[in-house]
């Protein structure tokens, strides 16, 4: 795959991941604030589905990611990586098992301490997770501003 296609990917892969994540946490805001229980239903539901998708995207945007980044060590990179380490972390120990148990509970109409409990750590875990794909989003901007730059940098030495 050519560099520019692997960097078209990364990019929608990222753009996706943030949308996704975003649209979990406002689906959740609006149906918890509503109160109505079958609207907490259906967003739940579909988080719990949804979630399949979200996990092929960021793992396009981490392989992609590391692809991109070959074997440099510059520390931007290295915080990426680090960065998307923390939000697989996140996602498989906390946010998946809590999107299946959430789904679970509301289903069955469930929506009592342990209910709101699992909810409140949800809700801060994707927080994080979207704060995490920001700050690596912003990098990645950073990133390919000073690739281009370098670019032009050789193409003028070259028509020297």
């Amino acid at each position: 795959m050519s560099k520019s296609v692997l960097r078209r990917v990364h990019v929608t892969a990222s753009v996706l991941a943030i949308f996704t994540v975003t649209t979990f946490l406002a689906a959740t805001l609006t149906a918890e604030i509503s109160g109505d229980e079958a609207s907490i239903t259906m967003v739940k539901s579909w988080i719990a589905r949804a979630v399949v998708g979200l996990t092929v995207v960021l793992a396009s945007a981490a392989l992609s990611g590391r692809r991109l980044a070959g074997r440099s060590r510059a520390p931007v990179v290295r915080r990426k990586l680090r960065r998307m380490q923390a939000i697989a972390a996140t996602g498989m120990l906390i946010l998946i098992p809590c999107a299946v148990a959430l789904d679970q509970l509301a289903s069955r109409g469930n929506f009592g301490t342990t209910f709101l409990v699992l909810q409140g750590i949800e809700l801060a875990a994707g927080g994080v997770n979207l704060t995490l794909l920001g700050l690596n989003f912003r990098d990645g901007v950073m990133l390919g501003r000073q690739g281009r730059r370098r670019a032009a940098v050789v193409r003028a030495k070259e028509h020297r």
